[in-house]
């Protein structure tokens, strides 16, 4: 009977050592965000930077659109995340709050708008000839 008994615990502690573990580390498996970064008129913009950032842990991952202004951040954990982005030629764009779900897709189509040229400038940093 005794045996028992310490046979009994000592599955009970390996038991509550298993269920520790679980609520520590979540063995479910990662989520993604996917989705267009586009112009006002629904044009894809290529090489746009897409960043998503962890609100509660700050872990960040940073990925490039691709040609047809499609990107997608994989192996995120499941939580809130902040994104970020940015293009050349165009305003940079905050989305506060996207939420991932382990094992989901997020979809997150992005529209930045046009950064205004400065007056006496081509757009590439060189003065108008008339200008100078």
């Amino acid at each position: 009977m005794r045996s028992f008994n310490y046979l009994l615990i000592g599955l009970l502690i390996l038991l509550g050592s298993a269920i520790l573990q679980a609520m520590k580390f979540p063995q479910g498996g990662t989520g993604r965000i996917e989705g267009f970064v586009l112009d006002e008129k629904g044009a894809p913009i290529a090489r746009g930077s897409v960043q998503a950032l962890n609100i509660m842990h700050g872990g960040a991952s940073t990925v490039s659109a691709q040609a047809n202004g499609f990107y997608r951040i994989v192996d995120l954990a499941g939580g809130r995340y902040s994104l970020w982005i940015e293009a050349r030629g165009y305003a940079s764009e905050q989305i506060p709050l996207v939420v991932v779900d382990e094992g989901q897709a997020t979809r997150k189509d992005i529209q930045l708008k046009r950064e205004p040229r400065d007056r006496g400038s081509r757009g590439v940093g060189l003065p108008d000839p008339g200008t100078s």
